[in-house]
């Protein structure tokens, strides 16, 4: 199972404004889609990927964000490492309002055949609390693979955020050779006001040119559950297995939209045959 994820140089603006709450989640899973990631990213966004590729990574990645003054302070960092299925990440947020908050997450997967199955766990600093996440995938076909996915086991209060118990599912279509690659995702999450799903969507699209340098160019659309757009991600990529990803974010404000988020990312891995 070798498909690619999905790096981004560049995101288009957003469509609504991020949330200030004491709580954010990791830069990957903005860009990123379940049946798509492996390696030391899919420990941040989908355990199960981290059974699915024989691999060493490491990944490193910074991001800034957009305040109230107009600069453009350190917001959030992360490093990460894979090894044939073990993983270990580090994520670092920093927040408008001065507080702070670490997360170490550290997960483990394996696969058989055409299955895929890992696990992962969050630990929150300054909280006792953690969560545990699960993931599954399944070759369907030589191109077509399939991603399932439970979250937030144990729903932690994080800060002022709670964390809701949910389930992911995804589908990922690979052709071309890894030139042409579909993505869809479908996120379910229990609501604070129990009795009731939360629902998202997430669709992707990623041309990828070959070559000793290769260079990728995305869309990834957000819908909410009434099928709205959220936000609209397109970019571009270049290098491979020596990689840098330069992902940017902006919201619309009215009639105005600004460039709210920049991150960079650096990935280095190696496959095992």
């Amino acid at each position: 199972m070798r498909l690619r994820g999905y790096p981004v140089v560049l995101l288009l603006p957003l469509f609504a404004a991020p949330a200030h709450a004491q709580y954010r989640g990791p830069r990957s899973a903005d860009y990123l889609l379940r049946a798509s990631v492996w390696g030391a990213r899919a420990l941040w966004v989908d355990p199960g990927g981290l059974g699915t590729v024989r691999e060493a990574s490491l990944m490193a990645e910074m991001m800034v964000e957009r305040d109230s003054a107009g600069r453009y302070p350190v917001a959030q960092y992360t490093a990460g490492f894979s090894s044939r299925g073990f993983s270990i990440g580090y994520r670092r947020d920093r927040f408008q309002n001065g507080a702070a908050g670490n997360t170490w997450r550290f997960g483990f997967g394996r696969g058989a055949g055409r299955v895929g199955i890992g696990a992962a766990v969050s630990l929150y600093g300054g909280s006792s609390r953690k969560d545990v996440d699960i993931g599954v995938r399944f070759r369907l076909a030589p191109s077509l693979e399939l991603a399932a996915g439970i979250e937030h086991i144990g729903q932690p209060v994080v800060r002022d955020s709670s964390l809701r118990f949910g389930g992911a599912l995804g589908l990922g279509w690979t052709g071309m050779g890894g030139a042409v690659q579909l993505a869809a995702d479908v996120h379910a999450s229990d609501r604070l006001d129990a009795g009731s799903a939360l629902m998202a969507y997430r669709a992707g699209l990623r041309l990828q040119t070959r070559g000793s340098i290769p260079i990728g160019a995305l869309a990834v659309l957000d819908l909410n559950e009434d099928l709205r757009i959220d936000r609209l991600v397109a970019g571009i990529s270049v290098g491979l297995p020596y990689q840098a990803v330069l992902v940017g974010s902006g919201a619309r404000r009215g009639r105005v939209t600004h460039l709210e988020t920049v991150s960079l990312t650096a990935i280095a891995t190696r496959t095992f045959p």
